[in-house]
């Protein structure tokens, strides 16, 4: 070894709004004037800026979501929850699911992560 430490390389970090104007102010003030603003969806924006955090070299790659993700939902034999003894409730299965209208986010949130390493959430 020469003694010198190789060159760290870029990480790429997803920051997650919880809305759009968030996310536009959290690309407004990190990125300013180096940042970009790309369509990736009906309603999707994403802006990507080079930002320096902890001496680490970053690509900030910037997104919101927009109300609920997933949704629970009691399997079938529970579903008349009303007229079930709540105790029995506490231990019914219950499902996760993204409702149909929130389909093109996740589908924006998965394939945005697979090349990030970092996700701070806001």
């Amino acid at each position: 070894r020469n003694g010198h430490m190789p060159p760290r390389r870029e990480i790429t970090v997803l920051n997650v709004a919880e809305k759009p104007s968030v996310a536009r102010e959290i690309t407004r003030q990190l990125g300013g004037e180096h940042a970009t603003t790309r369509q990736s969806g009906p309603g999707l924006f994403v802006s990507e800026f080079p930002y320096t955090l902890r001496q680490t070299s970053c690509r900030m790659i910037v997104t919101a979501v927009r109300g609920h993700m997933l949704e629970l939902e009691f399997a079938q034999e529970y579903k008349q929850w009303k007229s079930r003894n709540p105790a029995d409730l506490f231990q019914a299965p219950v499902f996760k699911f993204t409702p149909s209208e929130s389909k093109n986010l996740e589908r924006n949130l998965q394939q945005l992560s697979r090349q990030c390493q970092w996700l701070p959430l806001w």
